[in-house]
């Protein structure tokens, strides 16, 4: 021991007694072990603690050398330690852990040494050992948590009392399109624009005295423009003393889950519509299916006692009644067939050549028009297209002309217009008549199913009720605007899928 400390400490003082006393009482308390290589004779000294450490004792006394180690080490930890061993001359040091078996299981311990002097070559090395197991545990339970909330997608944030970020996980990576090391030392409000302070004046205050936000959802738009939902939540961080030190923000994109509850909503007022109008509609036919086949069994029966009484010209006529009245069940039925044909998935919406439809139509019904002395004309002026259902559109406004044939054209020379024109997000299309008007306690009613205002003329009232029910498929509307002797405008209004900021017609 004498000649390795001349040796390798030359310049050191001599030492007193009282410096070897107090250098004795610091081996004896340090919680880490000593020890003394001497790489020529491969030779170990350790200190009383670090014989503890592994595992000697009185009765047991350790071998001096590094076989002390060796032959309590884990099998998997043998050929790093070789090689620090082996590398601790050129490199000037040694830093090695490992695994020793021990009374409790495995315990992870960490060797640390370096030479005492800066000779060359290297002939001592002096240093610790120390019993890392706890250390060591914790480092793989918080390698354990931090691999868990890395692969989670919420964004995970800890700020600091400016805002500041100074943790972040891999969620965070993901959710803001930047590394953790450019992240780390930035403003909150640099990452998030919903963290600015005069967006949300109070938010991360109220957290850092003390309150937990929950449920806040706000909006983030990324660098490349895409626009997410983020829910947050906010709670203070506290320190083992629990003063409060910062703020942890997680924030979960609910972009889909939020855009999924709307449609459910719409969904379900849909749903809710149609009930409505399924229970309208079953009491509504009812009740006009009903009414001819009341006339056929009331004539049925005179045309039985007309036969027993002989009463040919009566019982003929009866059987005319009948007839006309079976006629009237097939339209209705017919008419009722074609309105449920309206909006089927088979025939889905798509763009259509708007002028090109609507000169079809007019050109269709022209030659009625001239048969009532009526003018029909196509406005020049029509939107280029418009997306809808070609048959659904065109059944529309083919409805719409025959109800201005029908009501607005009793005198000659009526003009009816048929036309259209783009309006805030919307494609119109028209249909005017010169003809007497209609109130406007009636403008509603009159698109209802069965709904007539004159029920000398002929029809079923399936007609307005058929483009009401065009326009809502398409998430349009239709309505007339009309005075009593000014005439009437029939109107649909369908979405402008070219303009996106368009709005939904059906909206009130």
């Amino acid at each position: 021991m004498t000649e390795r400390t001349r040796r390798t400490i030359p310049d050191l003082p001599p030492l007193t007694e009282a410096d070897v006393t107090r250098l004795l009482r610091a081996i004896h308390g340090s919680t880490e072990g000593l020890w003394e290589w001497d790489v020529p004779t491969g030779m170990v000294w350790f200190s009383p603690r670090a014989s503890v450490l592994l595992g000697g004792s009185s009765s047991s006394p350790l071998p001096p050398t590094w076989d002390a180690v060796r032959s309590r080490m884990l099998a998997d930890d043998a050929a790093a330690f070789e090689s620090a061993l082996d590398h601790a001359t050129t490199r000037g040091e040694l830093d090695v852990t490992f695994r020793l078996q021990t009374e409790s299981g495995a315990q992870w311990f960490r060797v640390r040494g370096a030479p005492p002097s800066e000779d060359r070559p290297i002939v001592t090395f002096a240093g610790s050992i120390q019993d890392t197991d706890d250390l060591r545990r914790a480092l793989d339970r918080n390698a354990y948590l931090a691999a868990i909330i890395n692969a989670d997608d919420d964004a995970i944030l800890g700020l600091d009392h400016d805002g500041v970020v100074i943790a972040c996980d891999g969620g965070s990576e993901r959710l803001f399109g930047q590394p953790s090391d450019i992240m780390l030392g930035q403003s909150a409000a640099s990452l998030a624009p919903w963290i600015r302070l005069d967006l949300l004046p109070d938010l991360l205050p109220r957290v850092l005295r003390g309150e937990t936000i929950s449920g806040h959802v706000v909006e983030h738009r990324r660098d490349n423009g895409d626009r997410l939902e983020l829910s947050l939540r906010m709670a203070p961080i506290r320190d083992t003393r629990s003063a409060i030190v910062g703020a942890s923000i997680i924030a979960q994109d609910v972009t889909s889950r939020r855009a999924m509850e709307r449609r459910l909503v719409s969904i379900g007022r849909d749903l809710r519509r149609r009930s409505d109008e399924l229970e309208q509609f079953v009491y509504t036919v009812s009740h006009d299916l009903k009414s001819p086949l009341v006339t056929c069994t009331g004539y049925v029966g005179l045309l039985e006692e007309d036969l027993e009484a002989g009463d040919t010209e009566s019982a003929l006529d009866a059987a005319r009644r009948v007839r006309n009245a079976v006629t009237r069940m097939n339209q209705l039925i017919d008419d009722l067939l074609e309105l449920s044909r309206i909006g089927r998935s088979d025939s889905p919406p798509k763009s259509l050549d708007l002028p090109r439809l609507v000169h079809e139509v007019a050109e269709v019904l022209r030659p009625r028009f001239e048969e009532r002395e009526a003018r029909l004309e196509v406005d020049p002026e029509l939107p280029e297209g418009v997306f809808a259902v070609d048959r659904d559109l065109s059944r529309a406004l083919e409805n719409l002309l025959e109800n201005a044939l029908k009501y607005a054209c009793d005198q000659p020379g009526t003009l009816v217009t048929l036309g259209g024109r783009h309006e805030e997000g919307q494609v119109l299309m028209f249909v005017r008549d010169t003809g007497p008007g209609i109130a406007p306690e009636y403008h509603q009613k009159i698109f209802g199913l069965f709904q007539r205002l004159d029920t000398a003329k002929p029809g079923t009232g399936v007609g307005l009720a058929s483009v009401a029910k065009v326009a809502s498929v398409l998430r349009g509307r239709a309505w007339v605007d009309s005075e009593p002797g000014q005439g009437a405008t029939f109107w649909i209004a369908l979405p402008d899928h070219s303009d996106p900021d368009g709005p939904e017609c059906g909206s009130p």
